[in-house]
């Protein structure tokens, strides 16, 4: 638990139970100016140089064998439209259902390896033998490294059979378990783009009025 009275946390949901955690953390950002109509940041570059995304980010742990250095810690980002189409499967009553993403990601190390996140959300009925299932819901993530391959489009995918886990961390959840995070985490991107988009757009509109007073004054 952090003591400090000042740590102001970004967790947006939390899902715990004996042996498993599961939170979901607010890393939306803002789009540049230039953008403005996106509200979110979709790949634009920053003052830093670096490309900026808006994300939803999931942090996972497994407390199976310990806490502290012997937990299990993975996680990975997903996008808010994908964060909110996972909860519509949800609430169309969709029996099955299944979200799959891996990305590969940042700078190579001296093996030529990058880091890599996969992402499991899975919705089944039965298990491998037929049964049942109570607790519907499988989420899963994974992190590790890859060697990263570059495609005719310019995109960056794993070499196949690359892949050296690193750790990986699942739980089983009802569809009520699955739709209390994902609900909040829906509302919290609702109220953030309310509370961004205003700001924004006056911004960008002003931006481009000025820019257009100044081209007729020229």
């Amino acid at each position: 638990m952090n003591t400090n009275e000042d740590y102001i946390s970004n967790q947006i949901a939390v899902y715990k139970n004996s042996k498993t955690l599961l939170e979901f953390q607010d890393k939306l950002k803002v789009a540049p100016i230039a953008s403005y109509a996106h509200i979110h940041a979709s790949g634009e570059k920053g003052a830093d140089g670096r490309r900026m995304h808006s994300l939803i980010g999931i942090l996972m742990k497994d407390y199976s064998k310990g806490t502290g250095n012997n937990a299990v810690t993975v996680c990975a980002n997903i996008s808010p439209k994908e964060a909110k189409f996972i909860l519509s499967r949800l609430t169309a009553g969709f029996q099955e259902y299944t979200f799959q993403q891996d990305k590969i990601f940042g700078d190579t190390d001296d093996k030529g390896y990058s880091k890599v996140s996969k992402v499991r959300i899975i919705r089944a009925t039965k298990d491998s033998k037929g049964n049942a299932r109570k607790l519907p819901w499988y989420v899963e993530v994974e992190n590790g490294k890859g060697i990263p391959q570059s495609n005719a489009n310019g995109g960056t995918y794993m070499k196949p059979k690359s892949f050296v886990s690193a750790g990986k961390v699942y739980v089983n959840l009802s569809d009520l378990d699955l739709f209390n995070l994902l609900s909040s985490v829906s509302s919290y991107i609702d109220c953030w783009e309310h509370a961004i988009a205003p700001s924004l757009i006056t911004k960008a509109k002003n931006a481009v009025a000025a820019r257009q007073a100044a081209q007729r004054a020229a």
